[in-house]
């Protein structure tokens, strides 16, 4: 499985999502918690937004390089499998 593309399966219906991109650095580092929420990953939704107000917004960039582990994780703890390419 390549280090930057992630793809997951659901096992009860068979659907397959894929939890990262190369670009997912890029989309956590400009968008912040809005990638999170556009992920469906609320708890770090609600924690990256709340670490941004006193740190100015320096969290995002810390976020953005735990972006990939944080995707995987989130698939992986909701029963989903991991496809290989």
């Amino acid at each position: 499985m390549s280090k930057y593309i992630d793809k997951f399966k659901n096992p009860s219906n068979g659907y397959v999502a894929t939890a990262t991109t190369p670009f997912s650095f890029l989309l956590c580092l400009m968008f912040g918690p809005l990638y999170f929420l556009m992920k469906g990953n609320f708890k770090h939704f609600l924690l990256s937004a709340l670490l941004a107000i006193p740190t100015c917004g320096f969290s995002w960039l810390i976020y953005a390089f735990g972006v990939y582990e944080i995707n995987k994780t989130q698939y992986l703890n909701r029963g989903w499998t991991a496809v290989k390419p």
